[in-house]
């Protein structure tokens, strides 16, 4: 059928057409799978974000299906409402929008009300660390159409009344057109085994869990949301692009001030700060939006280095500083493109597929949102219609143009970190503008900071002979008076780069009456607390410690996804160091050894005394927490939404109140979205980590008792490809079943659990029930986090990841850490300095992770090849093999040590016997196949 095209992008319109000329070529195999997938009257379609990404696609599927004569129903799920001032209401974006997109915009018939404008910019100014330049438009005597707005209602302390939302406008447009809004937030999209089926969402709306169907999904998420690592974990092959944390703030100067010092100008900043590649003052009615990208996350530090900036100052009222309450966010931005973003049925657009660098993401947006929509409508719903109708376009169209953009801001930060070489090309553009050289470096300058060009086409202007040989000379002046200072000043210089490493205000131990703000009532958090409060109870001193814990432990609705087993010495951490005895009654059952297995093979190992405890973890963690009660703790049951670390407190934000503190102590795990608050006020980042799922079986009937069983725990090393390892754990009246890896999905755990090995273990009853078993995702560090602790904060527990990777004893440690952190803050102090003494503590885990990643390795790569079994044989007939494999499975000691003692000259001998043995024997059923 052939459609009439409204305007759009000529360079998306020259692709598409290209790419639908080639449609024959499509190999005759695989044409009934493409012509199968395909939208009918009547189709549904749900998109998943309503920013512009959603909105622009749910335009043009809207205005496509009317031209392709389709009835079509599209549902936008959104958790978010854009008519709510501050983070919580905004997309969080510096809000700039191009001469390039308002002219697609209006193609489109999509006018921007004049009440959604913040201001209208006339123009962009230059600014480097001594000089700055008013940039001119390429075209003299053209007036630059660019507008700036707020992607939410405003700041959050904002007085406006009206409805000024960007995003809500486009919200507001498309579902004038017909499309269905749900204020709902998606917990997970369940893509089908056999493409003709439809796929499902799982989504919470007003905290009640609901299921929809649709023949397409269409992922508008962005990348600042937790559904995406979900969709990493998907069989399709999805790889979210590389991205880095910006720094969007909000200042109230006032409009008369904003009109007489900005004059409609937006200016980008270039001072040489060394972790800051671009910043920029963009104004916004009565705010101005300040706008940070480095060469890593940003954090509120970085701002505020920013802010002292001379060069920033003399923009600033006299007098002015950065307020308290301060609306501030730290999104995400791609830096690279994602993989493979689409499947049957399923297509990803926007930030999570496909942007260009650093400029014009709601025009990314609308550039994929197109190319997407049309492939729907003109060749169909399949992953070989997305790869070819979407995919390759969108590569050539922005990501292929990107590689030109990173070498061109390398040019361009390798150029303003020379004062004298940018002063010259200023002197050209102040002195000489009708000069040819001018005129040219004005351009490349102007493009740069509107992306009014392509990358590739500025990177052309940039590299051109004839502008470098004009330039020569001044470049060379330029050389002649940078190596002057350099030789003239080296004293001066080697003492301010000695100055930059001088150490910070040193802060020294708690005292009376202070306070500690503890983010997590989990073992970590609980035992941070109770050490706190029992070292000043012995030093006579009065400290305030508050838990935040918006989870319900106590009623038991709430949980950690573990598996639920301590192991020694746990009691000896509890009663030793924290006072409490350990909880005896909340056993389950003792577990005395484990069974290892792996391809057709079983051992047992057994502890030889040592005994661990299983029991439930959300009744271990509501003891501990009721204890930190005893011990003094004040615990407020709600979730922290912001953190603010200053030179002299911390303020930590939350649903319910705010309280401020002298010191924050972060045990959140790795779950939560608190981490991200940590990362976007420090340097801190969370830790890698490997995804698990859990899940219990409760056996019915009479003719099976777990009473009958051993105790014995099975730990599996499953030929699985993706699953690094395996459990199930007899409680008193269940099997906790759990498995890990860096890529699984609920598949993953399907497969487990039909394995043989596993069936046998399981009552025979248990197919019947499997598929009414409800799945639990959580994760677990395999390495540290970076930046773990700095002035006033710490973090512990797995949010801190100094746990070993396989067994890593994580209650053990996480109680260790929160009572080894407690001893520095009362002691010591609360300083980045103090903080280092607390990592030692944990030096031997450090050491031991070169070791551990050894083995995990090897282990994985045994037991997917399957060399793995006939080694672990060798064991029944080596002790201190056998002897190995129980503390690698126990955690009983450090891999390093567990290396050292198992190393022999006859093990070395029997493994390397058996090893080429497997050998041949896999080369000899390779050479019969063949």
């Amino acid at each position: 059928m052939v459609v009439e095209r409204r305007a759009s992008s000529p360079y998306i319109e020259k692709v598409a057409k290209g790419l639908m000329k080639r449609r024959v070529l499509v190999l005759p195999e695989r044409l009934p799978m493409t012509m199968n997938l395909q939208l009918r009257d009547g189709s549904s379609i749900v998109v998943i974000g309503g920013g512009p990404a959603g909105s622009f696609f749910t335009h043009f599927a809207l205005e496509l299906a009317k031209q392709h004569g389709l009835r079509v129903h599209i549902t936008i799920l959104d958790g978010r409402n854009f008519i709510q001032k501050g983070p919580i209401g905004c997309n969080m974006c510096a809000g700039v929008l191009s001469e390039t997109l308002l002219d697609k915009m209006e193609g489109q018939k999509i006018i921007l009300p004049r009440m959604r404008v913040q201001q209208e910019i006339n123009g962009y100014y230059f600014q480097t660390r001594e000089r700055g330049i008013q940039l001119r438009h390429p075209k003299p005597g053209h007036k630059p159409r660019i507008i700036t707005v707020f992607r939410g209602n405003g700041p959050r302390f904002s007085s406006e009344t009206t409805n000024i939302s960007f995003d809500d406008f486009l919200l507001k447009q498309v579902t004038a057109q017909g499309a269905k809004l749900i204020g709902a937030v998606v917990e997970e999209i369940e893509l089908p085994k056999d493409p003709q089926d439809f796929v499902n969402i799982v989504y919470k709306e007003a905290d009640v869990r609901k299921k929809m169907s649709a023949d397409l999904i269409v992922g508008a998420f962005g990348l600042n949301t937790a559904l995406i690592k979900r969709i990493v974990g998907k069989e399709f092959g999805y790889r979210e692009p590389k991205s880095a944390r910006t720094c969007n703030a909000e200042i109230h100067l006032g409009s008369s001030f904003i009109q007489e010092r900005f004059h409609h100008t937006i200016y980008a900043f270039a001072l040489g700060i060394k972790q800051i590649k671009f910043a920029a003052f963009i104004p916004k009615g009565d705010y101005v939006t300040i706008s940070l990208i480095g060469k890593d996350d940003m954090s509120k530090a970085h701002l505020v280095e920013f802010m002292r900036h001379p060069r920033v100052r003399e923009l600033l009222p006299e007098g002015w500083s950065l307020p308290r309450d301060l609306c501030i966010c730290f999104p995400k931005i791609p830096v690279t493109h994602a993989d493979h973003p689409y499947t049957n049925r399923f297509v990803i657009i926007g930030d999570a597929s496909i942007s260009r660098t650093y400029k014009n993401g709601i025009e990314s947006a609308f550039d994929t949102a197109q190319l997407a929509a049309r492939t729907i409508f003109e060749r169909g719903i399949s992953a070989d219609h997305f790869k070819k109708g979407y995919y390759r376009p969108a590569l050539k169209l922005l990501a292929q143009d990107n590689f030109f953009g990173n070498l061109l801001f390398r040019i361009h930060e390798h150029t303003t970190s020379r004062k004298h070489l940018v002063n010259v090309q200023i002197d050209l553009l102040t002195n000489q503008q009708h000069a040819w050289e001018s005129i040219q470096i004005n351009h490349i300058l102007w493009d740069m900071v509107t992306g009014n060009a392509s990358y590739k086409e500025i990177f052309s202007r940039a590299i051109d002979v004839r502008l470098h040989l004009a330039m020569f000379p001044h470049i060379v002046r330029a050389a002649v008076r940078q190596g002057y200072d350099y030789f003239r000043h080296p004293i001066l210089s080697w003492r301010m780069k000695r100055q930059k490493h001088l150490p910070a205000g040193y802060l020294g131990p708690l005292k009376e009456g202070q306070t500690v703000a503890i983010i997590g009532g989990g073992p970590a958090g609980a035992s941070c607390a109770i050490a706190l409060k029992n070292l000043a109870k012995k030093r006579n001193m009065n400290l305030n410690v508050i838990i935040y814990e918006y989870k319900d432990f106590e009623g038991g609705i709430d949980h950690n996804e573990c598996a639920g087993v301590l192991s020694q010495p746990i009691e000896h951490i509890l009663a030793d160091n924290l006072g409490a005895p350990f909880p005896w009654h909340l056993v389950k059952r003792e577990v005395p050894g484990y069974y290892l297995h792996t391809s057709g093979h079983v051992m047992k190992l057994d502890g030889k005394g040592e005994v661990s405890y299983a029991l439930r973890r959300v009744q271990f963690d509501a003891y501990l927490l009721q204890k930190a009660k005893e011990a003094g703790a004040t615990v407020i049951s709600s979730k922290v939404t912001d953190i603010e670390i200053a030179n002299d407190i911390v303020t930590v934000y939350s649903e319910t109140k705010h309280v401020r503190a002298d010191a924050v102590v972060g045990a959140f795990g790795l779950e939560e979205d608190t981490h991200r608050i940590f990362e976007r006020e420090t340097p801190y980042r969370s830790p890698k980590h490997l995804l698990t799922l859990l899940t219990k079986f409760h056996p019915k009937g009479e003719h099976h008792s777990l009473e009958e069983t051993d105790g014995y725990i099975h730990a599996f090393l499953p030929p699985i490809k993706g699953i690094e390892f395996g459990a199930i754990t007899p409680k008193a009246d269940h099997y906790t079943i759990n498995i890990a890896g860096a890529k699984i999905s609920s598949r993953s755990m399907d497969e487990f659990l039909r394995l043989t090995d596993v069936q046998e273990i399981l009552p025979k009853n248990f197919n019947e029930s499997q598929k009414n078993l409800d799945y639990h995702r959580g994760c677990f560090p395999i390495k540290p986090a970076k930046h773990l602790f700095g002035d006033r904060y710490v973090t512990i527990g797995d949010a801190a990841g100094l746990i070993r990777p396989f067994k890593g004893k994580g209650v053990n440690s996480a109680c260790l850490m929160g009572i080894r952190a407690a001893e520095v803050m009362v002691d010591v102090g609360i300083s980045r300095q103090a903080f280092r003494i607390y990592l030692k503590s944990f030096r031997e885990v450090i050491r031991d992770l070169p070791y551990a990643h050894t083995v995990r390795r090897l282990v994985i790569w045994g037991a997917y090849y399957g060399f793995l079994t006939p080694v672990i044989r060798i064991a029944h007939t080596e002790p201190a093999l056998r002897k190995a494999l129980f503390d690698s499975v126990s955690g009983k000691k450090p891999y390093r040590e567990i290396i050292c003692d198992t190393i022999s000259v006859s093990v070395i001998r029997k493994i390397s016997v058996t090893m080429m043995s497997w050998l041949a024997k896999r080369m000899l059923s390779f050479l019969a196949l063949r």
